[in-house]
């Protein structure tokens, strides 16, 4: 029997041993987790081996285990849309199809094509080359330790606007370090290994500190994510179904069911991890029959990274949707199978169609283009502009059908001229007049980021010839359609369901995910640039050098919260004091209902510490700044009249006749704001002398203020 036909046999073993163990209910303690591991172990080569064929096994498991766990996550999505919970049978039922996936993909590999020997020259590994790349390494693990090191010592529970003040300084020169030694390794060195691990130590060095730094949670959205993912992983169902999420829900609690590992902890780290690991090994993995593969992975220098430093749907979305388009990219080279982008393109889209269906259009185009068959090969290009028009789509149709979806559409906007003058010029990488350096410099690669992508480009679709070409014009096309759509969404389209500030959000998704495209269509451009410098005058590489990392740590800072002379930020993270003040409430409460008015930094320790406790109707208890009427009556309290009328407002909306009011001494009015609402709340609360005060309103007795308690 030949290995496919022993694989095959030993995959069927393991099956019917998995669905036995579910049906029978047998625990056999230790040893079924260990078997468990086993199994997926066993498998993820098996898919690695049948979807990457020409690379050693050590670096094609890894990858088929995360095309393992993206069918599982498929199949646990479609388990959870049946109706079904989720529990020890759907994990058995999804490991199992996902294991008869990867055998079956194995049965349709054309061995021949995959035997094509590659036509990049390999470099020899002489002493000196060795020797730099040690050094270089060894650089790399250094500075990222110093990152690491620095955020660590930066840990904080307080409330802040930004985390870079409490680094330790040279923090970002250490990241811009990262960056120009992946562009010293990707110009001498010439390795797409090696080039590949310094664009991840670099990247990691922006994503990890985040998760470090804010020890309670960094933004507001990954408190709601996690709230849901508890109560999935509690009760298997989530009540109403949403329509997207789900793809990521279903992983980090099979995961969290697998390690025994907290949901927050898995949530922390989970995009940052993919994140810096997936994106270089996709392009190594892709691009590595080409001749300039050992500079492509440093291009990543130019991607913004503020989409993947918390773990959220949108983002996770996005960095499996853009590593699938990546692969794709490589099935015409015959390194990669095209079972492999397909399956990470429909868990893109199982975890955020907003992300995942562009991507998933052209993934299907960039295959299409790849194919032999005329007929097949012409599919590409109406994709390839269906691709970003098809979200604008499905908005526009679900708000016809979905009440809970309130749209205004107003078509007739997109035939004016000035609509779409005013939307380009946005896009055009001017900053004003500003003196501060190095966040003028920032500030300028952020918006600069869409010309930059559009530039790279063009200059592949000129370098580039035959098929690279024509798929360097799929890329723009389908970045293009993405850029209209966005125009679309923010010119054509009022998402009444949100309020003011959040309500461009849909269309700077897009247009953002637009940049990524264009990026990716000028990887090849961008590395043949680097390339050619690598055989230029000194000056000229130390120069390329030097600017990779500059703009490496541009993007770093800006993937984070900025505070400075050109951005100031208005947001600030939710703090020890802001927990203490929705336990206060709680406590004082004393079981009875209650509604809060509270800025976003409470309302996430109020979800943190409670979940999804209780709703009256659809309000929420605590304001929801992503839209909600509470979340309006929190403004008009705070912006417009502090008055009782306001305090009734929220006791109807909340159907209470409890209601607390907390003030933040951030707020920029707070010292008039609390003079006003204290004279006429039941009592008061100060926590940390006035960091957090909390006002009780009780509308069922007479409104004449106690006493002020303090802490």
């Amino acid at each position: 029997m030949n290995e496919k036909t022993l694989d095959a046999l030993a995959g069927m073993v393991f099956i019917i041993i998995i669905l036995g163990l579910a049906y029978l209910k047998i625990d056999i303690g230790f040893a079924g987790q260990f078997f468990w591991v086993f199994a997926i172990l066993f498998h993820a080569y098996v898919f690695g081996k049948n979807t990457l064929p020409d690379r050693h096994w050590a670096m094609s498991a890894p990858f088929g285990l995360l095309i393992l766990l993206a069918v599982q996550s498929v199949v646990q999505t479609i388990w959870f849309y049946t109706g079904n919970p989720l529990g020890h049978f759907s994990d058995a039922w999804s490991l199992a199809i996902a294991m008869a996936v990867a055998h079956i993909v194995g049965l349709t590999i054309e061995q021949n094509n995959f035997s094509v020997p590659s036509e990049r020259v390999k470099i020899p590994w002489t002493k000196k080359r060795r020797v730099l790349a040690a050094i270089l390494l060894g650089a790399s693990v250094l500075t990222f330790a110093f990152v690491a090191q620095s955020a660590w010592s930066a840990r904080t529970f307080n409330t802040i606007r930004t985390p870079w003040p409490l680094l330790a300084a040279g923090s970002i020169a250490a990241i811009s370090l990262l960056w120009s030694t992946c562009a010293l390794s990707a110009i001498r060195i010439k390795s797409s290994l090696l080039t590949a691990i310094h664009a991840g130590l670099a990247i990691a060095s922006t994503l990890i500190i985040a998760p470090i730094v804010y020890r309670i949670g960094y933004g507001f959205d990954g408190f709601l994510h996690i709230a849901g993912e508890q109560v999935l992983l509690k009760t298997g169902t989530l009540n109403p179904k949403p329509f997207y999420y789900i793809g990521q829900y279903v992983f980090t609690t099979w995961l969290s069911r697998m390690t025994m590992l907290p949901l927050t902890d898995i949530e922390k780290w989970l995009l940052p991890a993919i994140g810096a690991i997936l994106l270089p090994a996709s392009i190594a993995f892709a691009f590595r029959k080409e001749p300039w593969v050992g500079q492509a992975a440093a291009c990543l220098a130019m991607f913004p990274l503020g989409m993947f430093v918390a773990t959220t749907p949108q983002g996770l979305a996005t960095v499996i949707g853009l590593a699938s388009l990546i692969l794709a990219l490589g099935v015409k080279k015959k390194s990669i199978k095209p079972s492999a982008p397909l399956i990470l393109a429909a868990w893109s889209i199982a975890i955020h169609p907003l992300a995942g269906i562009p991507m998933c259009l052209l993934v299907i185009a960039v295959l299409s283009f790849s194919e032999k068959k005329w007929f097949i090969k012409h599919l590409a290009w109406p994709f390839a502009v269906f691709a970003g028009l098809a979200i604008p789509s499905v908005f526009y149709f679900a708000s016809q059908y979905q009440s809970s979806l309130a749209i205004d559409w107003n078509l007739s906007n997109i035939s004016q001229l000035s609509v779409w003058t005013s939307y380009l010029a946005n896009l055009l990488p001017w900053l004003g007049n500003k003196f501060a350096l190095w966040p003028a410099w920032s500030s300028l690669i952020g918006i600069s980021l869409p010309a930059l992508g559009l530039l790279a480009c063009f200059a592949g679709i000129i370098m580039l010839k035959n098929h690279e070409r024509q798929t360097a014009i799929l890329l723009f096309i389908g970045a293009t359609s993405l850029w209209i759509a966005s125009g679309l969404l923010a010119g054509a389209s009022d998402f009444t369901f949100l309020i003011q500030y959040e309500k461009g959000d849909y269309a700077g998704r897009l247009q953002q995910i637009s940049t990524l495209i264009l990026l990716i269509g000028g990887l090849p451009a961008i590395s043949l640039l680097l390339q050619k410098i690598s055989k230029a005058i000194p000056i000229a590489s130390a120069i390329a050098i030097v600017l990779f990392g500059a703009i490496g740590a541009a993007n770093a800072y800006n993937a984070l919260p900025r505070h400075d002379a050109v951005q100031p930020s208005r947001g600030w993270s939710t703090g020890a004091d802001d927990v203490e003040a929705v336990r206060w409430i709680d406590r004082y409460a004393k079981g009875a209902e209650y509604t809060v008015l509270s800025d976003q930094s409470v309302s996430a320790a109020a979800v943190k510490e409670f979940g999804f406790k209780r709703y009256a109707g659809d309000v929420f208890f605590y304001p929801i700044p992503t839209g909600g009427p509470l979340y309006e009556v929190y403004l008009k309290m705070t912006y417009q009249d502090p008055s009782l009328d306001t305090i009734k407002d929220a006791a109807a909306l909340g159907k209470t006749n409890l209601v607390f009011v907390v003030i933040n001494d951030y707020w920029w009015q707070a010292a008039n704001l609390n003079q006003s609402i204290a004279g006429i709340a039941n009592a008061t609360w100060s926590i940390n002398n006035g960091k957090v005060n909390i006002y009780a309103f009780d509308l069922s007795k007479p409104q004449t203020k106690t006493a002020a308690d303090t802490e």
